[in-house]
């Protein structure tokens, strides 16, 4: 029997005890270590070539984006190692960022264990595996690409820079620094940014940003 080798990152240690316990339960999964942060979860994709990476996008103490940016490295420095993003958000914008960023599977902690399981399967054999609660997402955005949508507002080589910066994890004080402006003027182009992209906040306007190619 193929033992699939898994790596759980998650930055609470008691839910990657949890997770790995109920893995090890498994007669053909072993758990080969943890990560507790989307740095460590890279450094140990590399160190111990797993199979599949569970990755968690929500890790308050690192910063917003810091499971999305982990999951694309991983993927495109190992491109055998399969990534199933495990995270408590059914958000329609981290399910295009997940899948825009390389991840071949999409799970929300509420699954049971056994499909928890059952996913990790269908990823070490390179099928995808899709939380039921989020198929609706994929099918609206396929129905949108088919249908042809009016052109957005585009954004300035400004408001793009302040974009970049945003998706790098800067805060606005920061972006304020770097561009040598004040911080009411990069409120400003965030406003203008969530308008013409048609979002709400900073993790949907990246999300947004990557799903028109804006980001790389």
């Amino acid at each position: 029997m193929t033992t699939i080798r898994v790596l759980i990152a998650d930055d609470m240690a008691l839910h990657r005890e949890l997770l790995g316990k109920l893995l090890e339960r498994q007669p053909d999964i072993t758990v080969v270590g943890e990560a507790g942060s989307p740095e460590e979860a890279v450094a140990a994709a590399a160190d111990l070539s797993p199979d599949v990476v569970l990755m968690d996008l929500r890790m308050p103490r690192h910063e917003p984006q810091g499971g999305i940016r982990a999951i694309r490295q991983i993927v495109n420095r190992h491109p055998q190692v399969k990534v199933l993003a495990l995270t408590e958000s059914d958000d329609e914008a981290d399910v295009r960022a997940v899948a825009l960023a390389g991840a071949i599977g999409y799970i929300v902690k509420s699954v049971k264990a056994a499909q928890i399981a059952e996913a990790v399967r269908a990823a070490h054999a390179g099928k995808g595996w899709l939380d039921p609660g989020v198929t609706a997402y994929l099918l609206r955005d396929y129905r949108r690409a088919s249908q042809e949508a009016p052109p957005r507002p585009t954004l300035t080589q400004t408001e793009l820079g302040v974009l970049q910066l945003v998706a790098a994890g800067k805060t606005t004080s920061e972006i304020a620094d770097e561009l040598f402006v004040a911080e009411k003027t990069v409120k400003n182009h965030l406003a203008n940014i969530y308008r013409k992209l048609g979002v709400k906040n900073r993790s949907h306007a990246v999300s947004e940003g990557y799903r028109q190619g804006l980001l790389k």
